[in-house]
C-alpha cells in the first residue's frame, strides 16, 4: 500500500471540492433555469389574458356603438316620418 504525503491529501480535497462544487452549480444552474421556464410561462398566460380582455372590450364597445346607431337610426327615421320628409339613401 502506498503512502499519501500531504500533496497527495491537498490534490485529493481539491478534486473532491472541485467536485462537489461543479455538482452544487449544476443542480443551482438546473433550478434557474426551471425558475427562468416558469417565470415566462406565467409571463406569456398574463399577457394572453391581457389581450383577451381588450378583445372583450372591444366587443362591448363595438356592440354598444351597434346598438347606439341602430337607435338613431330609428330616431331619424320617426323624425322624417314625423315631418314627411321624403325618404334618401
Amino acid at each position: 500500500m502506498k503512502n499519501f504525503t500531504a500533496g497527495d491529501l491537498i490534490a485529493l480535497g481539491g478534486l473532491i471540492l472541485a467536485t462537489i462544487t461543479t455538482v452544487m452549480g449544476s443542480i443551482l444552474w438546473y433550478a434557474n433555469a426551471e425558475k427562468k421556464k416558469y417565470a415566462a410561462e406565467r409571463d406569456f398566460a398574463h399577457i394572453r389574458r391581457n389581450q383577451e380582455q381588450m378583445q372583450q372590450g372591444l366587443n362591448d364597445l363595438l356592440r354598444e356603438l351597434d346598438h347606439r346607431f341602430d337607435t338613431l337610426d330609428r330616431d331619424v327615421l320617426e323624425i322624417k316620418s314625423t315631418l314627411k320628409l321624403p325618404k334618401r339613401d
